[in-house]
């Protein structure tokens, strides 16, 4: 017995260590982003940019979403029980709205 909450502990010590290591390197990514956007790109007007490339972008945002409800649907499917309609109800309208709000912040 004492095998076993050790190993769990283990699992669970493995698994948060695991956890703050991504956490930490999308830190370090992010800032090294930062700091070339800093750097080199400080003439560029991002919003007319956006503007430009907003239709893939557009399509970006749709391929996203469609691995979201595709995720959603294969939890539904294997685990029928472990997500209620609501829920999915839920996930969908916030898809929605987020598209809306993207869409109204790029007029």
């Amino acid at each position: 017995m004492l095998q076993g909450k050790q190993s769990m502990a283990r699992e669970w010590c493995k698994s948060a260590l695991r956890l703050l290591g991504s956490f930490i390197f999308l830190c370090l990514i992010l800032t090294a982003i930062g700091i070339f956007a800093g750097e080199y790109l400080q003439n560029i007007d991002i919003h007319t940019w956006f503007i430009k490339t907003q239709w893939i972008w557009f399509g970006v945002r749709l391929l996203l979403y469609s691995v979201i409800i595709f995720m959603v649907s294969a939890i539904a499917r294997r685990h029928p029980l472990s997500m209620p309609k609501k829920a999915k109800w839920l996930i969908l309208m916030v898809l929605v709205f987020a598209e809306a709000i993207t869409q109204i912040s790029l007029v």
